[in-house]
């Protein structure tokens, strides 16, 4: 009754916020600041790939910036590993904000964590920026799908405007989510439209700075844009005799945490259970491969084309193809070889993989790998799992509200191409989240200060958010 009620009276409450919000808009506007010394802004947008924007630069949108490059997204290509190697933060507590904390034994992080800032946005990478939206607002964008992530991305970047110029930091960095759920929820052009109206937007902050303002934007991964269909995991580890549960009770015991409907899974269990688990996932439809650390520099790779091992030494890094080429990278180790960069052990080093497999379907795949075990979160999974373009697993909540049309997550290029651009450098074909901490000199910055736009117009919003979870529990 109450979840009924939210969804219905939800659509109004944005309708009603958006009406006012050109008046707002306009006040806010005749008391903020102007641009009157050289300024930086880097404005990161979640989500949005870099075929999209290519499109629309070659169709003569973004004239003031320089050719997009490919932004290369961590794997698995989802938004806090991907945002914590650009930003260089401190890692997360998973791989999502819905994860399996080891220590307690116990799943952390729910729909309602998300829509409270001193737990989505506090404490972690999220607090570096200058601009964010208030948790909330993101969670309310599934609702009354897609028009709901529409008008939320339109009262973003209004905010974002608002706050940049409230600001007087030479280097301003801001984000904007909801592209990310205009993606998800309504498809390429939604999408599309809102990035014109970004368009515009921007070159009118150019133009009101007298041209002293430096622009430079870029996502932490890309979406792929598709019909989806959910992939029957749970089905394959129970008939394998596994059983998927909220903690390690025994041996039998896995976790599967499910919380966005996205292109990988990460999945947790005891160490001796890992190759029959990757063994069993690779064989579901929709299933690319399944990858398992076997030791800190030796990874297994699991698929219906067959095994390879990824082993690593320092920054050095070796394929072998234990039958199939999963990877289809027979062809690139033949070359290196005869071009003399592999040593005796069949070990290249991290820069010339990313030479070599800058355009290949699987970019940068070893490096890669090796993070998602390695790096960015606290609580690394034990077996994961990279879907085929097309096929999705994630929160059977998340899937009452709305049909996927695009998401992001494994390995293959359009759900790992973000985009990155400038109006000051050209950034080459492609760049690596280390790359581009250094381009955009985030390495360098001091935080300016919140900006974040407070509760929101009214506070029926986190309302209609709490009643929408009690309904739904």
């Amino acid at each position: 009754m109450l979840l009924g009620w939210a969804r219905l009276v939800l659509p109004l409450y944005l309708l009603i916020c958006c009406t006012i919000l050109p008046v707002a808009s306009l006040w806010r506007h005749s008391t903020a600041g102007s641009i009157t010394s050289p300024r930086r802004l880097v404005l990161v947008l979640d989500g949005v790939p870099w075929q999209t924007i290519n499109e629309l630069k070659a169709e003569g949108a973004f004239r003031s910036f320089r050719r997009p490059a490919r932004m290369i997204s961590t794997f698995p290509s989802l938004t806090n590993p991907a945002m914590i190697e650009i930003l260089q933060s401190e890692s997360a507590a998973g791989y999502e904000d819905h994860y399996f904390d080891r220590e307690s034994n116990r799943l952390r992080g729910n729909i309602q964590d998300r829509l409270i800032g001193r737990s989505f946005i506090r404490g972690t990478f999220r607090e570096t920026f200058d601009y964010h939206a208030p948790a909330f607002k993101g969670a309310l964008g599934y609702i009354a799908a897609p028009a709901g992530a529409m008008l939320l991305a339109q009262l973003d970047l209004t905010e974002f405007k608002d706050a940049f110029l409230r600001s007087d930091a030479p280097l301003f960095v801001g984000y904007i989510g909801e592209t990310d759920s205009l993606a998800h929820l309504g498809g390429e052009w939604p999408l599309k439209s809102f990035l014109l109206t970004l368009d515009r937007t921007i070159e009118e902050m150019i133009t009101e700075s007298g041209g002293r303002l430096e622009v430079e934007m870029f996502s932490d991964h890309g979406n792929h844009f598709d019909t989806y269909r959910h992939v029957k995991l749970n089905d394959a580890i129970k008939n394998s005799g596994l059983k998927t549960v909220k903690s390690l009770v025994d041996e039998r015991s896995v976790v599967l945490p499910k919380y966005g409907l996205v292109g990988s899974s990460e999945l947790f269990t005891s160490p001796e259970n890992r190759e029959g688990l990757a063994e069993t996932c690779s064989a579901v439809e929709g299933v690319d491969f399944a990858v398992y650390s076997e030791s800190a520099v030796s990874i297994q790779l699991v698929s219906s084309r067959g095994r390879a091992m990824i082993l690593r030494r320092e920054n050095r890094f070796a394929y072998r193809d234990l039958g199939g080429d999963p990877l289809q990278l027979r062809d690139i180790v033949d070359s290196l070889r005869d071009s003399g960069v592999l040593d005796p052990d069949g070990f290249a080093g991290e820069d010339d993989w990313w030479q070599a497999t800058k355009s290949h379907r699987y970019t940068d795949p070893l490096r890669r790998i090796f993070g998602g075990f390695n790096f960015y979160v606290d609580n690394p999974a034990d077996v994961i799992v990279s879907y085929k373009d097309g096929y999705l697993l994630g929160s059977p909540f998340l899937s009452i509200f709305a049909e996927m049309r695009a998401t992001h997550g494994n390995l293959l290029r359009s759900e790992t191409d973000g985009f990155a651009m400038s109006t000051r450098q050209d950034l080459g074909d492609a760049v690596r989240g280390t790359d581009l901490n250094k381009l955009f000199a985030l390495d360098q910055r001091a935080k300016a200060g919140s900006f974040s736009s407070r509760a929101g117009h009214c506070q029926i919003g986190p309302a209609l958010a709490r009643g929408m979870i009690a309904g739904g529990n």
